[in-house]
């Protein structure tokens, strides 16, 4: 067996280098919703709903509009007739994907009341609920769709005029009423702090919000059942100190990351980004777009990118941006492989190939008799002079002529095999010179009866979150 570490030298690693990572595009669609503040960013899949928001204030001005942005153009969806949600900002809302229903609840209102009425937008139109059990009229809430229980969830907020009564109640929302959970834990009296919810794990992050006296700084997750404390070494805020409200967040589906933007800890506007990936913040820079509070903010799965949207400033903004990597990582089977006593060897990829992470490959259809290499290559076209694919028969006649070597075999990891199921793993340095590089996997197996089974290959190319 030879270990990667030939292989990572020839990759040539440098400790320390500072990764390349999504960046801000700013667009220019033909058509946009005016400047405005105090909205949420809302993905519906195939595009952001932003509802509402204060507009002005010279006198306080809100909205009832509701926008969709598709990626390429907005498109006002307020309908022309039929009932409609009353102005306000500072609101909670989600999307429902079971039902197809954006949900929004309370929000502040026109003359600074605080609401605490349920509507649903189907697509078409508005409809008001009159749910038996509601939460207390509020601001500042947050709201997910939480999957594990198929509802929505609202936490907190804040439930005075002057601001200072905050709450830390839990909440569900089932399309008919709303009930009060009562979860072991919770965390301490809070609002404007947001959700953003993995859907591979199951949980929504919550990071920090404030109270009536300040900023907080403490990461919390919700798992369908319960509130965790999530202790980090970094946290979010400004000038070397935590804490951190008024922000945008979403949840990255594609680079597994939590992503927050903007906000205050002290009354000035940030415009840092922040990510986190299940363990700690990462702080991954500012601008180039202004430093503002309350911007709406979604990650869309139709478009892979995250949108931004407006804020607040010393002036409202009215700008539009996305914000993705362009090096994403790739994993492309190519060939074929041939069978061995337990089927033919199937690899799946496990983890992607982002740099400063470890890569891992799964294979299948080991057999527990034999002996399993993960092979990875610099090349799928020649090894040693010798031209790919080449017929493994031509070293044991015994095999099968359709087993062929893809991948010049530069690393070989003989695999620890549990119940028919291995892994190759190779750890990606966090050098900025491997984006764009193209690796190629193959799994070979030897059995007792003296022959090659060998799985497909698979490049790899390298990327950068």
């Amino acid at each position: 067996m030879r270990s990667a570490l030939p292989l990572l030298v020839v990759l040539a690693t440098v400790p320390g280098v500072l990764a390349a990572q999504a960046a801000w595009t700013q667009l220019t669609p033909a058509a946009a919703p005016s400047a405005r503040a105090g909205t949420l960013g809302v993905s519906d899949g195939g595009g952001m709903l932003v509802f509402g928001g204060l507009v002005g204030n010279a006198p306080n001005t809100w909205s009832n509009e509701l926008w969709r942005f598709d990626g390429a153009a907005w498109t006002n969806l307020t309908p022309a007739a039929g009932a409609l949600p009353p102005d306000r900002d500072f609101y909670a809302a989600a999307w429902d994907p079971a039902r197809s229903r954006y949900v929004l609840f309370g929000g502040r209102g026109v003359g600074t009341a605080n609401l605490g009425d349920t509507w649903e937008w189907d697509g078409a139109s508005w409809t008001q609920l009159a749910p038996a059990t509601s939460p207390s009229p509020r601001q500042w809430a947050a709201m997910t769709y939480d999957v594990t229980l198929g509802k929505c969830v609202l936490f907190g907020g804040n439930t005075n005029l002057g601001g200072t009564a905050y709450v830390n109640d839990t909440w569900t929302w089932d399309g008919v009423n709303w009930v009060q959970l009562a979860p072991a834990t919770s965390p301490s009296l809070r609002g404007r702090g947001f959700f953003s919810y993995d859907p591979t794990r199951l949980q929504a992050i919550y990071y920090g919000g404030r109270n009536a006296s300040t900023a907080l700084a403490d990461t919390w997750k919700w798992d369908g059942t319960n509130w965790t404390q999530i202790v980090t070494v970094t946290r979010p805020g400004s000038l070397g100190v935590g804490g951190l409200f008024a922000y945008g967040c979403t949840y990255d589906l594609l680079r597994d990351r939590h992503v927050v933007f903007g906000g205050t800890r002290t009354g000035a506007t940030l415009a840092t980004v922040w990510e986190f990936d299940g363990v700690d913040w990462l702080q991954r820079g500012t601008g180039p777009l202004a430093s503002r509070t309350g911007p709406a903010m979604a990650f869309v799965p139709a478009t892979g990118k995250t949108c931004c949207y407006g804020g607040f400033q010393t002036a409202f903004l009215g700008d539009t941006w996305e914000y993705q990597t362009d090096d994403f990582p790739g994993f492309l089977p190519f060939g074929a492989g041939c069978a061995g006593p337990a089927g033919t060897l199937q690899m799946t990829e496990a983890s992607a190939a982002w740099i400063g992470q470890t890569h891992r490959t799964t294979v299948s259809n080991c057999d527990p008799f034999g002996f399993t290499l993960g092979l990875i290559g610099l090349s799928n076209a020649v090894w040693n002079g010798v031209p790919l694919p080449l017929p493994l028969a031509v070293a044991v006649p015994t095999t099968s002529p359709s087993c062929l070597l893809l991948v010049s075999p530069d690393v070989s990891n003989l695999l620890t095999v549990n119940n028919g199921v291995g892994e190759l793993a190779l750890p990606i340095p966090n050098d900025v010179a491997l984006i764009g590089f193209v690796l190629h996997e193959q799994a070979v197996q030897f059995d007792l009866a003296f022959t090659f089974s060998v799985s497909a290959g698979a490049s790899l190319t390298i990327g950068a979150r």
